[in-house]
């Protein structure tokens, strides 16, 4: 007996086991209640299976940029969503069926910037959208404010240390040309102030808000002030010569040449805002600046008096006047043109312009007893300086410094080294002509780079003095020469100070609009700038011939020999920009 082939099912019989199976399956899934093959229809199977899965649906988001700030709120189809500041991927919708349409638009800007929005439109298809972006950028705003008292040309702005804006006089609003972004700073600033003007800026700093700046003031007054005129008579002083002391006390002292009870000149005593008193009256012409020594007492030189009638050192009590004479001078060392100073080891230290065994000067020592030594006889013949007008410095190795108007290896004056021990060495012999000084009638500073600077009354590129830079080796530079005539000063019989933004300051006694003298600022690389022209008149001073003093605010102050009411001298201050 063969071995039967089992028998295989039909194609309808394959079928029908298909259908039922799946039924079962669709069943299960769908976990219907009562399920069973016997009666099934397939077609309500796969309806309730059909609407019982959950639809597809997508997300929408953007990229953020340069979002810094809030307040930023994008309008998504008719949503609004907000988005937090330094936010870089926002969620804007989280189920959008596929088909729909989406719209994303700026409905709210943040503070201070300015967003837009790439690829905001479109529909969603079968994935997530995240092509939308959004990109933020500061917005800028003007800065600027108010003027007062531009009365002149000249006057440059400053933001930044580099945007500048050039405003004509008599302007009273400006804007700074350059725009500043939102959240940055600006700082407007003073570059160059007009001619006889100093100006200053309130409120000039800050960061940039959402807005623009207009509250920034500059306000521009003049810079020279005429703060007391001497009367003269008997109680006042006529014509200050030489230089002021800033004094312990806070007050300037200085002296005149005549006037006061006795009119053989003061020394006067005037506050920073012109208040002036009389401190005390000589017999004798102080001609001389006075120092205030290590004791607190007031040291100086007279021209003429004394034992021998050839002038004095005096000390004059800070506590109430009283006047001593510390030492005459002989026939032969007389007519000291300038004061003394106190030098490190405690004595006074000084020079006389005539006399002396030459008649041409000398340099001499002077203990607080009096006991006087002649340290240095200038030489009448030969290389030697001659006539001493101003007085000495102690140098930064400790020994002193002058010059002389005259003498040396040209005769137009030297710049001298003494040591305390009476060498002497002739550091600079002046030219002359039209390539150096000559004739230097004021003394010297030692500058903070080390250098000696000071003046001469002549020479020059056109005549009419210099300044100059001697180093201690003895290398000369003219770095200005003085041109005269209505724009410029002259004849410089004041040397010059160094101020505390390290340029140099001084006066000339003649020269400018009115030929009355000038005040003046020169760079170390020898750019000069006019302060002021002196007119005379009872407005204004006339022949400022003492050196300048700078105060602790910046302002320098001096005397101007005459001019002011009664035409007898004025104390004046000028401002710096």
């Amino acid at each position: 007996m063969g071995i039967s082939t089992p028998r295989q099912p039909s194609a309808l019989q394959r079928s029908v086991r298909r259908y039922f199976a799946d039924a079962l399956l669709l069943c299960a899934l769908a976990a219907l209640s009562g399920c069973s093959a016997d009666g099934l229809n397939p077609f309500d199977a796969f309806a309730n299976l059909a609407s019982s899965a959950p639809a597809q649906s997508y997300s929408l988001s953007a990229a953020i940029s340069g979002l810094n700030s809030s307040g930023l709120v994008l309008g998504v189809n008719a949503s609004s969503v907000s988005v937090p500041a330094g936010t870089t991927t926002q969620l804007l919708a989280s189920s959008l069926p596929p088909g729909s349409s989406y719209s994303v638009t700026i409905q709210a800007e943040p503070a201070g910037e300015t967003c837009a929005v790439t690829g905001g439109t479109g529909t969603v298809q079968a994935a997530n959208v995240s092509s939308i972006a959004v990109s933020c950028s500061d917005e800028a705003y003007s800065v600027g404010g108010s003027i007062s008292g531009l009365t002149a040309d000249g006057l440059v702005l400053l933001d930044n240390g580099g945007d500048t804006l050039n405003v004509s006089a008599n302007a009273v609003q400006f804007t700074m040309p350059t725009a500043i972004a939102y959240g940055s700073t600006y700082a407007v600033t003073v570059q160059v102030a007009p001619p006889g003007l100093v100006c200053s800026v309130s409120n000039g700093t800050g960061i940039m808000g959402p807005a623009a700046v207009t509250g920034i003031s500059v306000g521009c007054l003049p810079n020279f002030a005429l703060l007391y005129s001497f009367a003269g008579g008997s109680g006042d002083g006529i014509n200050p010569y030489h230089s002021l002391i800033k004094a312990s006390d806070g007050s300037f002292y200085g002296t005149t040449l005549t006037g006061g009870a006795h009119n053989g000149g003061i020394i006067f005593d005037i506050t920073p805002s012109g208040s002036e008193s009389l401190f005390y009256s000589f017999l004798t012409t102080p001609y001389s600046q006075i120092i205030q020594g290590s004791d607190g007492n007031l040291y100086g030189t007279s021209a003429s008096g004394g034992t021998n009638g050839h002038g004095t050192v005096f000390e004059v009590s800070s506590a109430g006047g009283a006047q001593t004479v510390l030492f005459s001078f002989p026939a032969r060392a007389s007519i000291p043109y300038t004061g003394v100073i106190e030098a490190s080891d405690g004595n006074f230290y000084g020079t006389t312009g005539a006399n002396g065994a030459t008649d041409d000067g000398t340099v001499f020592k002077l203990t607080p007893g009096g006991t006087q030594t002649v340290l240095h006889t200038f030489a009448k013949t030969g290389t030697d300086g001659q006539v001493p007008y101003a007085g000495l410095i102690q140098g930064a190795d400790g020994n002193f410094y002058g010059t002389t108007y005259g003498g040396g290896a040209n005769g137009f004056g030297t710049l001298f080294e003494v040591t305390p021990s009476g060498t002497e060495t002739i550091v600079y012999s002046f030219a002359g002509g039209t390539t150096d000084g000559a004739n230097p009638y004021a003394g010297i500073i030692q500058g903070s780079d080390g250098n000696f600077y000071g003046t001469t009354y002549n020479g020059g590129a056109h005549g009419f003095g210099t300044v100059y830079k001697v180093t201690p080796d003895g290398t000369e530079t003219v770095l200005y020469s003085f041109a005269g005539g209505s724009t410029d000063g002259a004849n410089p019989e004041a040397g010059v100070i160094q101020g505390s933004d390290g340029n140099f300051y001084g006066s000339t006694a003649a020269g400018g609009a009115s030929a009355d003298g000038t005040i003046f600022e020169l760079t170390a690389a020898g750019v000069e700038t006019i302060l002021h022209t002196f007119a005379g008149g009872t407005g204004d001073g006339a022949k400022p011939e003492a050196n300048l003093i700078q105060e602790s605010d910046g302002s320098l102050y001096g005397t101007a020999f005459s001019g002011g009411t009664g035409n007898h001298g004025i104390f004046f201050k000028v401002a710096l920009q």
